[in-house]
């Protein structure tokens, strides 16, 4: 049971969960401004420094999960985003 703001009231939902997030852009605004300014010749300040080596990088070991809830009652959905965690499971009671 979980409440439906058109309804008014607690329904039973449908829980869909979706885990993948769409990428904004292929580079981010401050990539491309880096990019931008350090065209052409020459010392580039801040955008000349070496990036961070590949040992301090590291890939999560959690993610994010997003629930898509439809009401059984009146059929529409939203979506509803929880914290981070390694696991989720839907659990039927």
């Amino acid at each position: 049971m979980k409440y439906c703001p058109k309804c008014k009231a607690y329904t039973e939902h449908k829980v869909k969960v979706e885990t993948v997030r769409k990428l904004r852009r292929a580079l981010s605004k401050g990539q491309r401004r880096a990019e931008r300014r350090s065209k052409g010749h020459g010392n580039h300040g801040r955008y000349s420094k070496k990036p961070i080596s590949q040992w301090k990088l590291h890939a999560k070991t959690t993610r994010k999960i997003d629930l898509v809830l439809t009401c059984t009652v009146c059929g529409t959905s939203r979506h509803v985003s929880l914290r981070r965690m390694k696991r989720f499971e839907v659990v039927k009671v």
